[in-house]
């Protein structure tokens, strides 16, 4: 496991994300929305944020070189 500072737009406190390398953005997503469902309602489009750029929501940790600490951020919005 591969554990990640995570922060979800809208949401008050960043999380500690647990990842696998197998894991996609799309699944890094759900489970962030998972873990801050008592803060934040999920509404609308929202994309996973590493070092500024968009990442790809069939991406893996691995493939994109996450590593221990890194930070992912969710936003709200269309990826642009």
């Amino acid at each position: 496991m591969i554990p990640l500072y995570a922060f979800l737009e809208g949401d008050t406190i960043g999380l500690l994300l647990l990842a696998y390398p197998q894991e996609t953005a799309d699944q890094l997503q759900k489970k962030l929305f998972s873990m801050a469902r008592t803060r934040v309602q999920p509404n609308g489009e929202y994309f996973v944020l590493f070092h500024g750029k968009v990442m790809d929501r069939n991406q893996t940790v691995a493939g994109l070189g996450l590593s221990a600490l890194d930070r992912i951020d969710i936003r709200k919005g269309a990826a642009k």
